[in-house]
């Protein structure tokens, strides 16, 4: 899970929505910094219809727990935007062992304060 989380952030970064769809969950919920909860297919196609916004985004303070087979990861990511603008995000990400495989059921992404 751990690497999946650095693929998850490079993914991010990219707007690579085939990475996600093959990780997300059927039922996954996004919760995003703006407090829009999206299904798999509403994130999807946010991903398809933005262009590519970040320069960088890098994990810091990546913390794993796990609970049989589920894992949740609590993490920030620094940031930095085509524009130029950056901050810190703090996402919480759960993981669990579905079909034979490590799936994303659910992830809420928050941006910190400056």
């Amino acid at each position: 899970v751990g690497k999946l989380h650095q693929e998850y952030l490079v993914a991010a970064s990219a707007n690579d929505a085939p990475w996600f769809e093959r990780h997300l969950a059927a039922d996954v919920v996004v919760v995003l910094g703006d407090v829009r909860r999206l299904e798999k297919a509403e994130f999807l196609a946010l991903l398809r219809e933005r262009s590519r916004r970040f320069r960088s985004l890098s994990p810091i303070n990546v913390r794993l727990r796990a609970y049989g087979p589920t894992v949740q990861v609590d993490a920030d990511a620094a940031w930095e935007l085509e524009d130029g603008s950056s901050g810190v995000s703090r996402s919480i990400d759960t993981w669990a062992w579905l079909e034979g495989r490590w799936q994303l059921i659910s992830a809420q992404i928050t941006a910190l304060p400056r």
